[in-house]
Order: structure tokens, then C-alpha cells, then sequence
């Protein structure tokens, strides 16, 4: 039997998903059912399949007689955020240490990923050097979710991507903090390769709390009418 292939909804979810992730649709913007019809080549029904996705998934709020909107950033929902993650990635990459100490495949993978980060570092300061370092950075994070055993372990996090990359811009307005992420990514790697889970998990929770203290840092800078600083 034939593939059929994504649905339409699937395709406009997941523009639409990608678009929200990367900050190409900030938070605050308006999302109506013409414009999108008319940037998507979707009909309505699909649009707004793919609109009570997103919503369900926090990433678009959706008002009577006002319509969807993206959903906007507040001070709250990333302490909320980063506190979750601080609860659960220390144990993820404990297991995702383990995993790689008995599956040769898993160490491969994560050797590698050292290598580019390595590369990266050497590298001079530019958005080129940024964008490579974020797409490593997103593997490593899938990587760490797949050597993590517990399913629901697993799950939670990975439904947590999409909100965790909306803020990438945040923690990273100052170039010098990605030098800094790319040294902390690398000494995690280290960690993990050399199957100390101790020292993993107290990397990545060091990790997350200068995030989140650069985010708050940027924020108090610039806000913007999106983020709600108050909230």
C-alpha cells in the first residue's frame, strides 16, 4: 500500500511549527485563516487543524472573535520551563552516559558530535558560526532523548523542544554567550564519553541555569511588546 504521505494539516503544522521555533513568528503575531490560506496553499479546514495543534501544543493562543495569535513569551513561563528542564535532564543524560558506556553505536554518535563542537570552537565569531552551533546543539539534545531509556522520560522532553528553541534568540542576543555554550556543550560531551554521570548531570544543570540567567539578562535590556516581564 501506497504511502499517502503528510496531510495538508500535517504541512501547515509543521511550516507553521518550524517558523514559531526559529523566531521567524514572534510572539504576539497574528495569525489569520486568509493570510495563511494564501501563504500555505491550504484550504481553511487544514489551517485550522494545524492552528488547534499548535494551540494544544502552547505555542499559539487561540481567542473567540480575536483569532490566533502566537503565543507570547512571559517571565513566568520561562522560570516554569527552565525549572522542569532542571528536574529533568540531569536524569535524562545520567542514562543517556549509561547508554552510550554499553552501546558502542551511541558513543560513536556522541564522539562525533564532540568533533563538530570542536570545530565550531575554532571557529571566527559570525551568524554562520551561530546557525552550525544550533544545529549540532539540537542534534545533541535529540541524542540525549534518544539514549534516555524511560519512555515517559523521553516523551516529556522532546514535547518540550519546541518552547526550549523559541528562546534560543533569547540566550544567545550576546555573541559571547555562545563561546561560552559551545565550552559547556563540549565538557558535557566529555563527561558523558568518559561515562561520569555525575559530572553530566551537574553540567547540564549548570548549563540551564546560566541559560535561563541570560535569558532574564536580555530580557531586562529589551523586552519587547511580546514578552511580558510581569507575567
Amino acid at each position: 500500500m501506497t504511502d499517502p504521505g503528510p496531510s495538508k494539516a500535517d504541512q501547515v503544522h509543521a511550516q507553521l511549527k518550524e517558523e514559531i521555533e526559529l523566531g521567524e513568528l514572534a510572539p504576539g503575531t497574528s495569525l489569520s485563516e486568509l493570510s495563511l490560506v494564501e501563504r500555505t496553499g491550504a484550504s481553511r479546514t487544514p489551517v485550522r487543524e494545524a492552528l488547534r495543534r499548535l494551540a494544544a501544543e502552547g505555542l499559539v493562543d487561540l481567542t473567540p472573535r480575536l483569532g490566533a495569535r502566537v503565543s507570547r513569551v512571559s517571565a513566568q513561563s520561562v522560570r516554569d520551563l527552565f525549572e522542569f528542564r532542571q528536574l529533568l535532564e540531569p536524569v535524562a543524560i545520567r542514562q543517556a552516559t549509561e547508554t552510550a558506556a554499553a552501546d558502542p553505536e551511541v558513543r560513536r554518535t556522541f564522539t562525533s558530535m564532540r568533533t563538530e563542537f570542536t570545530r565550531i570552537q575554532r571557529r571566527v565569531p559570525s551568524q554562520a558560526r551561530s546557525r552550525a552551533f544550533y544545529e549540532v546543539a539540537d542534534r545533541f539534545d535529540w541524542a540525549i532523548i534518544h539514549a534516555t531509556r524511560n519512555e515517559h522520560l523521553r516523551r516529556t522532553i522532546a514535547e518540550l523542544r519546541p518552547h526550549t528553541a523559541r528562546l534560543r534568540n533569547l540566550s544567545h542576543l550576546d555573541p559571547q554567550r555562545t563561546d561560552v555554550s559551545v565550552t559547556e556543550h563540549l565538557e558535557i560531551c566529555d563527561a558523558l564519553l568518559t561515562g561520569d554521570a555525575d559530572a553530566a548531570a551537574s553540567l547540564i544543570a549548570g548549563h540551564l541555569a546560566e541559560s535561563v540567567r541570560t535569558i532574564f539578562r536580555n530580557l531586562a535590556q529589551g523586552p519587547g511588546e511580546a514578552l511580558d516581564l510581569l507575567g
